[in-house]
């Protein structure tokens, strides 16, 4: 007979003690599509995902029209090349310039000058010359004041009748308020500044004075616009 000693050893049970059974694990179950915190949490994303697209919807109301890749001078006739797209925001003002989602207008030019960046208005398009000026080209042999540039207002004066070294020459003024079209710089063999060309748009009124002027051999000087009535 196995001592008691033994026989308590062998069966693991302390006498008078309590024994403690382990808890069991709760097994975690995998959530269901029907479960209403999923349902809510997949509600909330879709919510916020909606809602920024229709916030960058809102902000982006830009439309591509087209601008001046350089200045353009009275008229040009567009191409292409004279072009870039942009988009911007319009908004209601939108058909007040020139659209890139459609052709290019046939047989139209400028009726006024475009600076470079800027964009091309429809108003500014047109099959002729509203006010019927006539390009003129004329040669200057002086500097030119910082006003005068492509789309801006000149005058035009002729000073003639040199007979002696001590005569005094007319002047006269032969064109107000012309356009500035286009300016031309010619060089010399040596480097040094030549002849300047300028292409004015006069009115046809003032055109046979100037066109006299120029056959007479008259020295032309080009004046920023309004200097002769100060």
């Amino acid at each position: 007979m196995p001592h008691p000693a033994e026989q308590s050893s062998s069966s693991g049970a302390v006498p008078g003690a309590t024994t403690i059974q382990a808890p069991v694990a709760a097994r975690l179950r995998r959530p269901s599509w029907r479960d209403p915190r999923l349902i809510a949490g997949a509600l909330l994303v879709l919510a916020s995902v909606v809602g920024t697209v229709l916030l960058v919807n809102a902000q982006d109301r830009t439309v591509p029209v087209y601008a001046a890749d350089r200045v353009l001078s009275t008229g040009t006739a567009l191409a292409q090349e004279d072009l870039r797209i942009v988009h911007v925001q319009l908004e209601d003002s939108a058909a007040a310039y020139l659209s890139a989602e459609a052709e290019l207008p046939e047989n139209a030019q400028l009726i006024r000058a475009v600076g470079e960046g800027e964009l091309i208005p429809a108003a500014a398009l047109a099959q002729s010359d509203p006010d019927q000026r006539q390009p003129v080209t004329v040669e200057v042999h002086h500097e030119l004041a910082r006003a005068v540039e492509p789309g801006r207002q000149v005058d035009v004066w002729a000073a003639g009748g040199f007979s002696g070294p001590e005569s005094q020459a007319e002047v006269t003024l032969l064109a107000a308020g012309s356009e500035v079209a286009e300016i031309r710089e010619s060089s010399s063999g040596f480097g040094a500044s030549g002849t300047l060309t300028i292409e004015l748009l006069v009115d046809p009124a003032e055109l046979t004075g100037l066109l006299t002027a120029l056959g007479s051999g008259d020295t032309i000087t080009v004046l920023p616009a309004g200097l002769w009535d100060q």
